[in-house]
C-alpha cells in the first residue's frame, strides 16, 4: 500500500507485556507432514482450507463489521461504538481474525475492494501507539500485501517489495505453512477455458514463523474485505 495511506504510528520503543487475541477452538486439519512440496494450483491449497472469522475485540473503531464477522469496512471515519480493550488496535485501522495458524498449513482467501492490506501478525504484535509501527508489514512481527495503484505491493519489517506485471484481481488467497516459515500470496481468478478458479503466486515470504500468527486486515477509507467460504 502506498505509503501516503498508511496510518503510521510514532517511532517509539515497545514497552510493557503484550497482549494476545483470544482463540477459537481449533479447526480440524490435516496432520502435518513435513517435506512436501509446496502447492502450485488452487485444488492443493484447498486441502488446507481454514474458515477464518474477524475478532471484534481487535478492530480500530473507524472498523464496521458485518456479516456475521466475515465483512470488514470502512466506508466514512465514523467510529464505531466498541469498548475499549487492551486487544483492539487503537491507531493503525486494522483488524485481526479468532484464528491462529501453529504447527500446520492454512489457506484462505479474500474478497477486497479500495485500498486494503491483507496479510496476518503475530499473535502478540503490539496493537497501541506506544508499541510502535503496527500496520502489517510495518514491522518484523507481520507480513502484508496490497495494491499500491499501478502494482501490487508486498510488506515485511517495513520494506516493501514491489509486484511488477500482475493486473489488480479483486480475490487474494492466503498460504501459510508455518513450520517452514513460509507465506504465500496469489491471485485468484476463473480460467477462461476451464471455467475453473486459478491462483498465480503473487508474493512468496520465506523466514522463521516464530509465534502463532493471525490473519489481518489493514484497511483504509471507502474499502473493505470480505473472508469467503470454501466452495461446497
Amino acid at each position: 500500500m502506498p505509503s501516503s495511506t498508511r496510518i503510521m504510528a510514532p517511532q517509539i520503543k515497545k514497552t510493557g507485556r503484550k497482549i494476545k487475541a483470544g482463540n477459537t477452538p481449533a479447526e480440524k486439519l490435516p496432520i502435518y507432514e513435513p517435506n512436501i512440496p509446496e502447492p502450485t494450483s488452487r485444488e492443493e491449497l484447498l486441502k488446507y482450507w481454514l474458515n477464518i472469522s474477524l475478532d471484534e475485540r481487535t478492530a480500530n473503531k473507524v472498523l464496521w463489521l458485518t456479516e456475521g464477522g466475515a465483512k470488514v469496512s470502512r466506508m466514512t471515519d465514523e467510529v464505531c461504538p466498541y469498548l475499549d480493550r487492551p486487544e483492539r488496535f487503537d491507531h493503525s485501522p486494522q483488524v485481526l481474525c479468532k484464528e491462529s495458524v501453529w504447527a500446520s498449513r492454512c489457506y484462505w482467501e479474500v474478497l477486497y475492494s479500495g485500498w486494503v492490506v491483507i496479510g496476518a501478525a503475530y499473535e502478540g504484535a503490539g496493537r497501541k501507539a506506544g508499541d510502535g509501527p503496527c500496520g502489517l508489514g510495518e514491522n518484523e512481527e507481520s507480513w502484508g500485501l496490497g495494491w499500491a495503484g499501478s502494482c501490487y505491493e508486498a510488506w515485511h519489517k517495513g520494506t516493501s517489495s514491489r509486484v511488477s506485471d500482475v493486473p489488480q484481481c479483486c480475490t487474494i488467497g492466503v498460504y501459510v505453512d508455518q513450520p517452514a516459515g513460509l507465506l504465500c500470496f496469489y491471485t485468484v481468478e476463473t480460467d477462461e477455458d476451464s471455467k475453473k478458479k486459478e491462483v498465480k503466486l503473487l508474493h512468496r515470504f520465506k523466514n522463521p514463523i516464530k509465534e502463532k500468527i493471525l490473519p489481518g486486515f489493514w484497511v483504509g477509507r471507502q474499502s473493505s474485505c470480505l473472508i469467503l467460504k470454501k466452495e461446497e
